[in-house]
């Protein structure tokens, strides 16, 4: 891919395949209007081919039907992960999470996995489930008809299984799906991820995290080496054409990822992304809708009404970086929207170009802000930088306003950081 390439993204995420922690690395590089909000192909059907063409990013469990809907062909990304790691993953996901729809039948059975796998109807979601979405094989006007017809993702999705020619017979399905992963501009393995972000932060013209955290992530997830030998074996069964689609996948990888090592040798290695203000009443503002330009910061979260702010975490430090004009000195305010308790708002340290400074902390208009004045400084990228004493677990203590659905290690929200010319 050339990294000059302006057509849209697009990460066709495959459930269970490391897939949220990569679509947060993708989202932090573009600005949030320029990202799709349709997570399932459904809710495309509220965008006309006019907002969809100004759209850079999409992301979601859409498959190859996307592709195949959009009016331009976009640059698109995938990761694999070992099929019988993915598909044990997927079933212990509908075990623990009541809001899934097999959840139910799953609890009022007491079906194990090696239950789940013998039925056919319950273990078609995790049956080659890598393969058929790069496999879809409806054209724009079939989609259109489909989604000219239904009502709600439930009833697209269903419409779709029963509709034919949305899939390709079974003999035909790994030939059509690895035919797509050759095309692929990105594909990744969840195995090797580190290694992943930092190839699609370098195609995105930017340095990977040092600090990328692994999101929605199941901590108590079983061992394969654990399973009995029969449960092995219909695992197998039901991932051969998964595990024949990785085995390309990995190749590919491996090719990608050489390619970019050889180019960074030569010089090519991105730069960190440096945020643009924007001007607000005499003042010069950076937030969380705008692409992020800095580390040691969680995904974005809106709350209506106010903003989007960013957490800090999971470690201690966090920075951004912001293209100020220089030879003059500024006011900077940092407005924060929450903390993780007291003693980590009093002992936090701010850091203007890695020196410490004063730092005061001020109740205005009803928010909380910390004020520091900025020296002076030449005519570079201004990095400003938060140190924390600690960041703690959601459950080891509760944050004052924003509820959070999912443990992270937290210190301080943050809404914008604001910068007057003194």
């Amino acid at each position: 891919m050339e990294r000059d390439d302006h057509r849209p993204w697009y990460f066709l995420h495959i459930p269970k395949t490391a897939g949220t922690t990569f679509r947060v690395l993708l989202e932090n590089h573009f600005h949030m209007d320029d990202i799709c909000p349709a997570y399932e192909f459904f809710q495309i059907k509220q965008y006309a081919d006019e907002q969809l063409a100004r759209f850079r990013l999409f992301r979601g469990h859409m498959g190859y039907n996307l592709v195949n809907y959009l009016p331009g062909k976009p640059l698109t990304l995938v990761m694999l992960r070992d099929p019988l790691e993915r598909a044990v993953s997927h079933f212990e996901y509908i075990r623990r999470d009541p809001a899934h729809p097999k959840h139910r039948i799953i609890r009022e059975r007491r079906m194990g996995l090696k239950e789940y796998l013998l039925d056919p109807v319950l273990s078609a979601e995790v049956t080659n489930a890598q393969v058929r979405p790069l496999a879809h094989l409806a054209g724009r006007s079939q989609l259109q008809d489909l989604l000219a017809k239904t009502t709600s993702q439930e009833a697209f999705a269903r419409a779709w299984r029963h509709t034919e020619g949305m899939l390709p017979p079974d003999d035909e399905l790994l030939d059509i799906a690895l035919q797509r992963l050759q095309g692929m501009d990105f594909v990744g393995i969840a195995e090797c991820l580190d290694q992943g972000m930092e190839l699609a932060a370098w195609m995105l013209g930017s340095r990977a995290s040092r600090q990328a955290q692994s999101l929605n992530i199941n901590p108590g997830r079983t061992c394969l080496e654990s399973l009995p030998g029969d449960v092995l074996e219909l695992l197998e069964q039901v991932t051969f054409l998964d595990r024949q689609l990785l085995a390309r996948g990995r190749g590919l990888f491996e090719s990608q990822y050489q390619r970019m090592r050889e180019q960074v040798a030569r010089g090519d290695e991105g730069a960190p992304c440096v945020a643009t203000p924007m001007v607000r009443d005499g003042r010069l503002v950076v937030d969380f809708l705008q692409p992020l330009c800095g580390s040691g910061w969680h995904q974005r979260e809106l709350v209506p009404g106010k903003g989007m702010l960013r957490w800090t975490g999971p470690g201690t430090w966090s920075d951004i970086r912001v293209d100020l004009p220089g030879g003059r000195a500024y006011h900077m305010e940092i407005v924060l929207a929450d903390w993780i308790d007291e003693d980590v708002l009093r002992d936090l340290r701010v850091l203007v170009e890695g020196v410490d400074v004063a730092v005061r902390l001020v109740e205005s208009a009803g928010e909380t802000r910390l004020q520091v004045d900025v020296k002076a400084h030449g005519n570079k990228a201004l990095r400003v930088g938060l140190q924390l004493p600690y960041t703690k677990g959601q459950g080891d203590a509760g944050a004052r306003a924003i509820d959070h659905s999912h443990a992270r290690k937290l210190g301080i929200a943050v809404y914008r950081f604001e910068f007057t010319p003194m």
